[in-house]
Formats: structure tokens, sequence, C-alpha cells
């Protein structure tokens, strides 16, 4: 097969897998659907554009050469704009969309009528390098905070990789009498090398930018795993294996710790007179009381139901009592406003110290449940100790 066709071939094939790729990741992965709308057309503008150098001797067709610059620059302000969507950083469309106008027009008017090839290509290549340069820089940060600080190295050193083939482009094109590097067997296949190089810097980049995406999905399914969907607090499973390891502290080091079970009093009555949605704002506001009252080092966990779970690590007798009253002062004076009227609500809260090495976590949590009915039992809206511990006391 001719070796333009080959390259034409590796062209399409890329573009339409990138085009598949993003197309997928928007409609069915749950990604950023204008992320992925950008990157879209960034593989397909990058792909448009790299056939118009190929075919009919597109590099020496003015009118080629022009419509492939702008449409090489529009994928790179497409893949600028898709990292913005993606990282949640500030958008810059003002900037993109006066350098897309500028330079069509600067290709319209004068380069187009004047045949100017050179000034267009150059004019494209430096822009293209400007949207990666710009994107390098503004995305670095945000990568090394939400990956890994050698990712971000990895797709800077993709964008310059980049910028050096566009780079390549512009030279190629300002000092055509020049014999570049490239340009070690004939001019044409120096110029086969650059669009190969341009492709397959792509496919890099796109495999970067789907693992980005695959490692953010499994985040989000951890956190789920973890986490209960209406109040955001870790779940059952979560606490218990944090309860776990702070058993295996106590047997190994001797760190102690407390346990408390809260429950919110009379919850069923604010179902039935308010709703189920009043219900869950309930929850929330005092899942988020929890959360705001504990120290840094505390877990809160929504156990079941109406009731949390509380793990004070470090913490004996006197400093988990006053932890525990501080919550349940803190609860009972939260007003949860619903339609016209203001729900109050009130917890019992039933704690349990480990300080026995031999102690196993489901007796200590049985512990921390019975003291969490005597406290229903005694009146609601207290703290009651565990016996173990009132006898350690």
């Amino acid at each position: 097969m001719d070796a333009r066709l080959q390259l034409l071939a590796f062209v399409f094939l890329n573009q339409a897998l990138t085009t598949a790729i993003w197309w997928v990741a928007g409609t069915w992965l749950g990604m950023s659907r204008k992320a992925a709308r950008h990157w879209m057309l960034a593989g397909l503008a990058n792909g448009t554009g790299l056939t118009l150098t190929v075919v009919n001797g597109g590099w020496q067709n003015t009118a080629q050469m022009l419509m492939a610059g702008f449409l090489v620059t529009l994928g790179c302000v497409s893949l600028r704009r898709g990292m913005q969507a993606f990282l949640r950083i500030p958008h810059t469309d003002k900037v993109h969309g006066a350098v897309l106008v500028g330079l069509a027009l600067f290709n319209l008017g004068i380069c187009g009528p004047l045949s100017w090839r050179a000034a267009g290509m150059v004019a494209g290549g430096l822009t293209a390098c400007w949207m990666l340069a710009a994107c390098a820089r503004e995305t670095f940060n945000p990568i090394r905070r939400e990956y890994s600080a050698s990712l971000a190295h990895f797709h800077n050193a993709i964008m310059a990789s980049s910028m050096a083939v566009f780079l390549g482009v512009v030279v190629t094109a300002a000092f055509p009498d020049v014999y570049w590097p490239w340009y070690q067997f004939s001019p044409e296949a120096g110029q086969f090398t650059l669009v190969f190089a341009c492709v397959s810097l792509a496919i890099v980049s796109s495999g970067l930018l789907m693992y980005f995406v695959v490692m953010r999905l499994v985040q989000r399914l951890e956190h789920l795993s973890r986490h209960d969907a209406l109040t955001g607090l870790l779940n059952r499973r979560a606490i218990e294996g944090m309860l776990d390891r702070e058993v295996q502290r106590l047997q190994r080091f001797g760190e102690t710790f407390t346990v408390l079970m809260v429950d919110i009093d009379h919850f069923k009555r604010v179902n039935d007179r308010l709703g189920h949605a009043a219900g869950d704002a309930v929850l929330c506001a005092v899942a988020r009381t929890l959360e705001e009252q504990a120290r840094e080092v505390d877990r809160v966990a929504r156990y079941g139901g109406e009731e949390f779970c509380v793990l004070l690590p470090h913490t004996q007798h006197e400093g988990a009592v006053q932890a525990a009253e501080r919550l349940r002062e803190a609860i009972s004076q939260v007003n949860i406003p619903w339609n016209d009227t203001t729900i109050s609500v009130t917890v019992s809260t039933g704690m349990a110290c480990a300080l026995d090495t031999k102690e196993s976590l489901s007796g200590l949590l049985r512990r921390a449940d019975e003291a969490l009915y005597r406290a229903k039992a005694e009146g609601r809206n207290r703290v009651v100790v565990s016996e173990l511990m009132r006898c350690v006391a």
C-alpha cells in the first residue's frame, strides 16, 4: 500500500476511535458530557486537519493548509476547553472565541487572497502552541491534586512534545529552503513524519485522558461503596472496618477509643406527620451537625435508619462524655425549616469505651446499643454510659 494511503488510514482510524471513545464516555459512562463533546470535537478537528495535509498534495496547497491550520488550532482549543470542563477550572471561552475568529479572518482576509501559505501555517502553528502551553499551565495543579504529580508531569510532557511538533511545522513553513533533520530522506517523508508524530501524540493524549476518566469513575465507585447516599457520611460497612482497626490497635498498643451510638428521638413521628422527605431533611441536618461538631480525628457514620455511629479515637471516659454531651446539645438547638413549620429534634446516645483488650468488636457494639436502649427508656435526649464503663470509671 502507498505510504500516503497508509498514513491516511492511520489518521482515519485514530479519528474514528477517539470519536467513539468520547461519545461512549459522555453518553454511557457518566462522564461530563461537556468535556466529552469538546474532546470529541478535538479529535474530529485534528483528524480532518491532518488529513488535509496529506491528500491531493495538501502541503503545497494554500487553501488546504490554511484550513488544516485552522482545524488543528480548533482541536487544541477544544482540548483545552474539555480539560477546563473536566477539571472544573475557570473557562476562557471569550479568549478561545477571539483566537478562532482572529485566525479565521487572518486566513480568509489576508493569507488566502495573497497566497501566503507559509504565513497561515506559522500563525496556526504558533496559536496551537499557545493553546497547548496554556492548557499545560492551568491543568498541572488540578491534575496533581486529584491524581498525582507524576501524571501531571506526564500530561505536561505530552503537551510539550505536541508543541515541539507544531514548532517543527512552523519552522519548516517559515524556512522551506533549510534542510531540517526530519528531511533526512525527502521533503515529502519529512512532512509525513510530522503528521505521523501528531497522530501518535494524539493517541497517547487520548489514552491519558481516558485514564483520567476511568480513575475518576473508580474513585466515585469507591466513594459510593463507603458512603451513605443520602447524608454523605460513612456507611455501616466503612465504620465497622475502622472500628475493627481500632480494636486491633487496642490489642497491640493499648490505644483506647470510644463508640457513640446516636439515635434520633421520635423520628417515626416526623415521617408520619410530615412525610419521608421531611424525614430525609432531618437526617441530613443531624448528619451535618454531627460532622461539624466532631473533631478532625473523629469519624461519623450513618449506621442504619435514623441511627448514627461516632468513633472517638484516643478518648476515654471524661473526654468521651464531654464530646457526647456536646453533640447532643448541638443537635437539640438545630431548627430545620420545612414548608410553613420548623422541625426540632433531639437524640439519645449510648456510649461504650473500649478498654479491655480481650473484648470483641461485637461485644463493644452490643454494650453501646444497650446503653442507647437505656437512654431511650429513661426519657430520651440524654447520654447513657455502658455498665462496664461505669465499673471501670
